[in-house]
């Protein structure tokens, strides 16, 4: 059984040598993100998970992870502490915001990252996997909804939320999901809060949020083009298992295969290091350098189950419950 989530279809669909590094060989940088647009985005939205699910004050854990971020690297204390006071001004903003707003007054939470997994009845042998921030029930219309997350520097993205693939693939899960008994999650709420400090230069607004469903027709077209991308990945795991298997990962037959099969997208334009972790790395696997040796004994990169994020994002909660009740 082959589980495959959408971060895995999207990467595949981006890049599928990317995909090949990462999900495959399970290769990503040993050195963790300390701050940046990436990890601030994780440290707030493990705040309002923790607000949202376990009603701690996200403030307070916002605290926790950056009081822990210094401990572990005090010589990134300036950087740290900046980015601090950023994810505060967002978060305080956001809790404001909301109160004023309502919006969230008509809305039950009914699960926090809630983990799906479910058989693809497309494909035998594959099982689609879903993590959601958040699923609610608007007590007012009684409809059924995953409510994402988001922090960026502008609302663009809301111009085209019901045709983001992400949200697309949870109305695809949510649907093989359901049963007789369980009503329908066909549409979703994306909450975006702007990367910004709000000072008297800058301009609002600094929060968004806007709503969206699906007709069955978009979650059938969803669930056709996910089925296709799927069979394109387990054509390629079942051809690298063959050349891993019966070769034993001769480095001339892996690259005969991964350069004519699992080629970079960007090969002719380049890539940027803020877009891939393996913009370094992917240049090697075409000039006949040993890169396997390197992910292997470098030190810059680490071997692990993709897929281990979603235990990080939890055990990140549970780190913060833990020391709040030590308090």
């Amino acid at each position: 059984m082959i589980t495959i989530s959408n971060s895995e279809i999207q990467k595949f669909d981006r890049c599928r040598r990317a995909w090949y590094l990462s999900y495959y060989l399970g290769a990503s940088p040993a050195e963790p993100e300390i701050v940046g647009n990436g990890i601030l985005g994780t440290r707030v939205h493990a705040a309002l998970e923790g607000m949202d699910g376990y009603g701690l004050d996200p403030l307070a854990v916002l605290a926790i992870l950056y009081s822990q971020a210094l401990e572990e690297h005090p010589d990134w204390q300036a950087d740290i502490n900046a980015e601090w006071d950023m994810a505060r001004i967002m978060v305080e903003g956001y809790v404001e915001w909301a109160a004023e707003t309502g919006a969230d007054a008509s809305l039950r939470t009914v699960a926090v990252e809630q983990e799906v997994c479910v058989p693809f009845p497309r494909l035998p042998g594959v099982t689609l996997r879903a993590r959601l921030d958040r699923v609610v029930l608007d007590e007012e219309t009684g409809l059924l909804s995953f409510l994402d997350n988001k922090t960026a520097a502008t609302f663009e993205k809301h111009e085209h939320l019901e045709t983001d693939p992400q949200f697309l693939f949870y109305a695809v899960v949510q649907r093989l999901a359901k049963t007789p008994a369980s009503p329908q999650v066909d549409g979703g709420i994306v909450r975006t809060l702007r990367r910004v400090k709000r000072t008297a230069a800058s301009k609002p607004p600094y929060y968004a949020t806007d709503s969206f469903r699906y007709s069955p027709e978009r979650i059938e077209a969803a669930e056709l083009r996910i089925a296709a991308i799927c069979r394109e990945i387990m054509s390629a795991r079942h051809e690298l298992d063959h050349v891993y298997r019966y070769y034993s990962g001769d480095l001339e037959t892996v690259n005969r295969v991964q350069r004519s099969e699992l080629y970079p997208s960007q090969a002719f334009g380049g890539c940027k290091s803020w877009e891939c972790p393996f913009v370094t790395l992917c240049p090697m696997m075409d000039d006949g350098s040993d890169w396997p040796g390197v992910i292997r004994d470098s030190g810059h990169w680490k071997q692990q189950d993709p897929y281990a994020y979603n235990a990080e994002q939890a055990d990140r909660i549970e780190f913060v419950r833990a020391a709040l009740a030590a308090r």
